[in-house]
């Protein structure tokens, strides 16, 4: 009796054992049936999750801000790779949101001061954190609504959670490429986890969906997963309309950092899916394609990254990177003479 009883616990937890790759199968299949806008009564939820912890919420802000250009660098190649999924650039293209230089800078600012917003502030009712995710779900549903008139598509719960991986999956798996060099810190990572995991919850996404388990060793694997079998066979279809986006993207938020080169990231991001830099040389094709600016770029990138190892590098290039978000917001001179002072101010929810 004593052993059917251990027997049958053995039988429990590896019948229970979490598999990433049947997290990801779920999410394509039921995932891209599941809508993530107002016709879905958990979309339409306002409040923090039952899970939420703030102290594991501050503790998670704190880590990014202590790899703050790191994280810039990873939301930037993220970005990257949210224009190479099919589905997501087919609503971009409708909404004519991010079509031109113009719109992707005013978009994808306004999207990078939403970040910041949910990475400085207290998450409660009332503060600007909650306010900032109540508007950039209004705007989904908008989008939604439109591509579901037009397309007959809505936006779905594996559309949000392949957004959620542009936001944080390569911090998790693609740590060195990025300049973060404690990615086995694993109390840090645990509350990085917990910050897209409140936060995913909160624009909409069900708890089945959440790329962002409790467990960092559970996120890092569907991570992994989604990175292999979505991000990288889409980025190497090399989709011209893809392309074009990625160009106003890149064109676009040169006005806020001029180091941007859309030929330069596009070749890193590759470099960093694959997980490897040896592809780096006058073998490869596509970087033989790139210009002798472009590869000093390049290995700009290699260098900074590398020595952001040490702590009083990452320091100042933390410093830089505040910097540059104030300038962004106060005087972009840069976007002044590439858009005019009229469109170079970005406002979001009114008065930020």
């Amino acid at each position: 009796m004593i052993f059917f009883t251990k027997q049958k616990t053995m039988t429990l937890n590896i019948r229970w054992k979490f598999s990433a790759e049947e997290f990801l199968d779920n999410l394509l299949t039921k995932g891209s049936c599941a809508a993530c806008d107002e016709s879905s009564e958990i979309f339409n939820r306002d409040e923090l999750p039952p899970f939420y912890n703030e102290e594991m919420y501050k503790r998670g802000q704190s880590y990014f801000h202590k790899h703050l250009f790191g994280m810039f660098l990873g939301k930037m190649l993220g970005l990257l790779c949210g224009l190479a999924i099919q589905s997501s650039l087919a609503i971009l293209i409708l909404t004519k949101m991010s079509s031109t230089e113009l719109t992707a800078y005013k978009r994808y600012v306004a999207t990078i001061f939403h970040m910041m917003i949910w990475y400085d502030s207290e998450f409660k009712p009332g503060s600007r954190l909650w306010e900032s995710i109540k508007d950039i779900k209004s705007k989904h549903n908008s989008a939604s609504k439109k591509a579901s008139n037009i397309l007959k598509y809505r936006i779905n719960q594996k559309d949000m959670a392949l957004t959620q991986f542009d936001f944080m999956g390569l911090a998790l798996t693609r740590s060195n490429f990025l300049g973060i060099y404690d990615n086995d810190n694993e109390a840090d990572l645990k509350c990085f986890v917990h910050v897209w995991r409140v936060i995913g919850y909160c624009i909409g996404i069900e708890d089945e969906f959440n790329i962002c388990r409790e467990s960092v060793e559970e996120t890092r694997a569907i991570c992994n997963e989604i990175l292999s079998k979505v991000i990288l066979p889409a980025v190497e279809e090399k989709n011209e309309k893809s392309r074009e986006m990625c160009s106003y993207l890149m064109n676009g938020l040169w006005a806020i950092n001029p180091f941007l080169n859309v030929n330069t990231f596009l070749f890193y991001l590759n470099l960093t899916l694959k997980n490897s830099k040896a592809d780096a040389n006058e073998n490869n094709e596509e970087y033989k394609k790139l210009t002798k600016g472009e590869k000093a770029r390049l290995n700009i990138i290699f260098f900074v990254t590398k020595v952001m190892q040490y702590p009083l590098v990452r320091i100042c290039l933390r410093a830089f990177q505040i910097h540059a978000l104030w300038v962004a917001k106060t005087f972009p001179f840069l976007a002044y003479y590439k858009f005019g002072r009229a469109n170079s101010h970005v406002k979001i929810m009114g008065n930020h």
